[in-house]
């Protein structure tokens, strides 16, 4: 299964609707929540403003996306190691999160996310991400969330004792073939 969590404004649907660029073969289960917040007509995880993430929102979000996998495990039959949790900008920084979250109960088998950043919460234990496969791809030119900020959480993953594939891509901020042919590439090379 692979749950995948949008990013700041969209939707499931925009994730659903490019599948063919990363699953052509629709080999994957794919589940995609909606966010739990609507802000200005656009739908988020958790606001952000001027002192940065609203860190109770982010702490609501992950318990229900960890709410929401156990959902769809179930539903599906399938157990935690065969899940794949990921996302896209806020989606990715979330999916980092909550594969780091100490009080979520899944432990996905692996991680991929699309131009994400790390948030630094009391939560994280790093020792929950040991030995996963974990996937970070992020372009060069992202205006919205600098490619820094996801190199740092690729290092971070890499220290904590995942096994990282870093994929550094000539685009920006736009959920599109450039950025989603890797999350394909890697799907189809993990070992499930």
């Amino acid at each position: 299964m692979l749950f995948l969590l949008p990013g700041f404004g969209d939707r499931p649907e925009r994730f659903l609707s490019r599948a063919m660029m990363f699953d052509p073969e629709a080999s994957w289960r794919i589940v995609s929540p909606r966010p739990r917040i609507e802000h200005e007509e656009n739908l988020c995880w958790y606001h952000v403003d001027e002192n940065g993430p609203d860190l109770a929102e982010v702490t609501a979000s992950i318990h229900a996306v960890d709410l929401a996998m156990s959902a769809a495990l179930e539903a599906s039959g399938l157990t935690p190691d065969r899940l794949v949790l990921g996302g896209f900008s806020q989606g990715g920084a979330l999916a980092l999160n909550v594969a780091l979250d100490r009080t979520v109960s899944i432990r996905p088998r692996a991680i991929a996310a699309i131009s994400p950043y790390l948030l630094h919460r009391d939560e994280i234990d790093a020792t929950r991400v040991e030995g996963i496969q974990a996937l970070i791809v992020h372009g060069r030119h992202d205006a919205q969330v600098e490619q820094t900020r996801g190199r740092a959480a690729a290092k971070f993953l890499e220290r904590s004792g995942a096994e990282v594939t870093w994929v550094d891509v000539e685009g920006g901020h736009h959920l599109g073939p450039v950025l989603l042919e890797p999350l394909g590439e890697w799907l189809t090379a993990l070992d499930l």
